[in-house]
């Protein structure tokens, strides 16, 4: 790592940013690539959905509208709309994974400044809150934007990618008995996750991510990620020039 900050240095292309370097990747996948993506194919959906509806709207105006043929173009409306729900579920699968990357990618570029340690912590943001706070001195909840949405990023992801996108309540062993509480169905909504996180949960206890709350993650995760960054390039700026400050500790 030190040979690779000499050469940095050497070559004129000024201090090593880490930090702004991976955010600015960060920010062209999710705003490029994810959203755009997200985007694109709402439209098409949002399209073929209305045009179906200006047909049937002018059927039933030319009185040409027949019941078999308003049943058959109403299910290709449903099915426009469950695509959707699909596109957005998926995109936030995209940013959830984008989100996480990012702080790993972080973690092992610096492993020859700042080795890792290992953390007691369960869960994948606990642990990287835990990890940023021992070996880079970055505690994530002191960023403006908060980081308790992220948890809950990760927890919905989860459910989408394992739970066929449904808020079932989680079990590493359905057959585990505990007496006195009822027995474990995979078909019981998670009540905590539920109280925590009622946003990402429908009418119907399956996990569906809205628009406007996908676009809201897009934004915390932009400003929780440029944040970070900003402070592991100060952390890294302090460990390459020992000179002009004392080293963290």
């Amino acid at each position: 790592m030190s040979d690779h900050n000499d050469a940095v240095g050497m070559s004129g292309l000024g201090e090593w940013t880490p930090g702004a370097q991976e955010a600015e990747r960060f920010r062209e996948d999710v705003y490029l690539r994810i959203m755009a993506t997200a985007e694109t194919m709402a439209r098409i959906l949002d399209g073929r959905a209305e045009t179906v509806l200006s047909n049937l709207r002018k059927a039933a105006a030319d009185g040409t509208l027949h019941e078999d043929r308003e049943a058959v173009e109403m299910e290709a409306v449903l099915d426009s709309v469950e695509h959707s729900r699909f596109t957005y579920n998926w995109a936030h699968v995209m940013l959830t994974a984008r989100v996480l990357d990012a702080l790993k990618t972080w973690s092992e570029h610096l492993i020859d400044l700042r080795p890792k340690r290992k953390q007691s912590c369960k869960g994948e943001i606990p642990k990287l809150r835990a990890e940023f706070a021992d070996r880079f001195k970055i505690d994530f909840s002191k960023c403006p934007s908060d980081d308790s949405f992220l948890e809950g990023m990760v927890l919905a992801r989860n459910k989408i990618v394992h739970n066929g996108a449904m808020a079932w309540e989680a079990s590493s062993s359905p057959d585990a008995r505990v007496e006195g509480t009822d027995e474990w169905s995979p078909w019981k909504c998670d009540r905590d996750f539920a109280t925590r996180f009622p946003e990402y949960i429908d009418g119907a206890n399956r996990i569906t991510v809205p628009e406007k709350l996908f676009k809201t993650n897009v934004e915390r995760t932009m400003a929780f990620v440029t944040w970070v960054g900003e402070r592991l390039d100060s952390f890294v700026q302090l460990l390459t020039k020992p000179s002009e400050g004392c080293s963290p500790s």
